[in-house]
């Protein structure tokens, strides 16, 4: 497995290529943001991402990435342990977070969990009616035309279709989209809400149906 390390902290981006290349995985290190964007040209299968740089920042990077349809999944680095905040970054597209200071062992199940589901995600193709999902290359499209979504409503259409038929609670959708640990689950729905409504403007058709306001299905 290919990692990029983005840390501004030499030791620390030392310690984190040493600890996982005696793992024997890839691990390669960029100082900032913009380093690493000229660095994804080639292929990684796991970024990890201090959210506090200079010149580039972790939220200003995730957002550069995912408008240009890179889904290579990110852990965030972050020592800010509040709510609010660990939503703005998923809401940007980041897949998981550890909070600073953390031990090595977590970091590594984190990689490891993260690398497990993205294998689950083998390619393939959801469709129904109008629509189909290449899971593989993370596309939704409308007939032929491919449907411009951010990181998170893709996931919620993706999840919902991989449940065809099958009504999923605001909680269930949060812990498979959001990965919101269970003592976070009380999050405000609020955030999904909004979510799905700027799916359904995208798609002027309501392909997801409300169910006694806190079910949702794609039938």
């Amino acid at each position: 497995m290919k990692l990029l390390i983005i840390e501004d902290h030499p030791k620390i981006r030392n310690n984190l290529i040493e600890f996982f290349s005696i793992k024997w995985y890839i691990a390669e290190g960029a100082i900032h943001g913009e380093e690493a964007l000229k660095m994804l040209h080639a292929h990684y299968d796991i970024i990890i991402l201090d959210m506090n740089m200079p010149i580039m920042d972790g939220k200003t990077f995730i957002d550069r990435i995912r408008k240009s349809g890179n889904q290579t999944p990110v852990i965030v680095l972050t020592s800010n342990s509040l709510l609010d905040d660990k939503i703005t970054m998923f809401d940007l597209g980041a897949d998981d977070y550890v909070v600073k200071p953390f031990e090595m062992k977590e970091l590594e199940a984190r990689v490891i969990a993260l690398s497990r589901r993205r294998e689950k995600s083998i390619e393939n193709i959801i469709s129904f009616w109008e629509y189909s999902i290449d899971i593989g290359r993370k596309i939704f499209k409308k007939w032929e035309i491919i449907i411009d979504l951010s990181h998170k409503e893709y996931g919620i259409i993706e999840y919902l279709a991989r449940n065809l038929g099958y009504p999923k609670s605001k909680m269930e959708i949060l812990e498979a989209v959001w990965w919101m640990r269970e003592a976070e689950l009380a999050m405000d729905s609020v955030t999904l809400e909004a979510h799905i409504s700027t799916i359904r403007k995208k798609l002027w058709k309501s392909i997801i149906t409300t169910l006694k306001w806190t079910w949702y299905l794609i039938s």
